[in-house]
């Protein structure tokens, strides 16, 4: 589900779509899209959210990146406690 940066929360999980450029022998050169799963770790007003992605580098979610929310934080802690 795509939302915006103003929605998004320290805890939401989201998934990011990159573009990699990958070298090929047979079809010469091609673009691989990937979704790479992140969690957001920050999200102060006057910044970009800054999120941890799966391999556990740090990147700022931007508004030209394509993006969607797979999990929010605030969805998930009722389910916590019961």
């Amino acid at each position: 589900m795509p939302g915006t940066l103003n929605t998004l929360e320290p805890g939401d999980v989201v998934d990011i779509l990159y573009r990699l450029w990958r070298p090929g022998e047979a079809r010469g050169d091609e673009v691989i899209e990937r979704w790479i799963t992140a969690h957001v770790v920050s999200c102060e007003q006057g910044t970009w959210p800054l999120a941890r992605l799966a391999d556990g580098q740090l990147t700022e979610i931007r508004p030209y990146m394509t993006w969607r929310t797979v999990s929010r934080a605030r969805e998930r802690v009722p389910a916590m406690a019961a």
